[in-house]
Parts: structure tokens; C-alpha cells; sequence
């Protein structure tokens, strides 16, 4: 593995579609052959794309609903082993990533932040960062398949 990396950023506001992501990352791609035919330095190897995800995690107020256990089970609460994504494009680029790193974020917000993001529901939420890396001869193909399964406007 050598070469330079591309840094993507993408982050969409709140009530942005996700039909809207691959006209943009197909915009990208242009602009990226266009600084490339001009001689600019965006000959990337590959792409690194910075996302977030989330993983359900077991209520801390329904443990303590449950009555005190053990002291070893005082931790943090259980969480899925499965990542869902806050876009639904992340699912794409995961499978074209030749590489994949998850980690937790510094912050921790503590157990009481997982319950107040459980709207309706019996689990909480927390975030995870999330990094997939793409190489250069599948970054095209990719970005296409985004389009297929989001259903881009045409």
C-alpha cells in the first residue's frame, strides 16, 4: 500500500435527503479528474472516508429498574455488535472499502447520554467514528453504485 490519501468529509444537514449524496460525490469525482488534468496534486491512491455511525446499547435506566446484580456487572450496558448507519450512502462505501477502523470517540458522553437518545424505543444509542478506505480503481465505480442505491435524480 502506497500512495496519497484523500480526506473525505461528507456530513449532510439533518433534513438533507440522501439523494442528494451522489450527485455530490459524483461531482467530486470530476472536479478531482479536472485537478488532475491540470496537473494539481489530487492523484489520490486512495480515498479515506471519515463517517459516524451508532450502536444500540441497553438502557442504564432499565438496569436499574432490574434491581442491583453483582459489582462486575456495574459497566457500561450491553451493546449490539451491529453498526447502523446515520446515512444510508456509508453502506455502499463500506463495501468498497478495502479497509475499515471503527473507534470510539474521545468524549465519552456517559451511560445517561445513550438514554436520552432511546426515543420510543428500548435501546439508546451510542456514536461511533467510523473510516473506510477506498482504493483509487474502485472510487469511480463506487460512486456510481451510490447513485443505483440511493436512486439519484436524474
Amino acid at each position: 500500500m502506497g500512495g496519497d490519501v484523500g480526506v473525505v468529509l461528507a456530513e449532510r444537514l439533518i433534513n438533507v435527503p440522501s439523494e442528494v449524496a451522489p450527485p455530490m460525490y459524483g461531482m467530486l469525482v470530476d472536479e478531482i479528474e479536472a485537478a488532475v488534468e491540470d496537473k494539481e496534486p489530487y492523484d489520490f491512491a486512495y480515498y479515506l472516508v471519515v463517517s459516524r455511525g451508532y450502536r444500540e446499547v441497553e438502557s442504564r435506566l432499565d438496569r436499574e429498574e432490574q434491581g442491583p446484580k453483582s459489582k462486575k456487572s456495574k459497566g457500561k450496558g450491553k451493546s449490539s455488535g451491529e453498526v447502523f448507519y446515520f446515512h444510508p450512502e456509508d453502506e455502499v462505501l463500506k463495501r468498497f472499502g478495502c479497509a475499515y477502523e471503527e473507534f470510539e470517540f474521545k468524549k465519552d458522553e456517559g451511560e445517561g447520554m445513550a438514554d436520552s437518545k432511546r426515543a420510543f424505543q428500548e435501546m439508546g444509542i451510542r456514536a461511533v467514528g467510523e473510516l473506510i478506505l477506498i482504493e483509487k480503481a474502485k472510487w469511480e465505480e463506487c460512486v456510481k453504485a451510490l447513485g443505483e442505491y440511493l436512486g439519484a435524480p436524474n
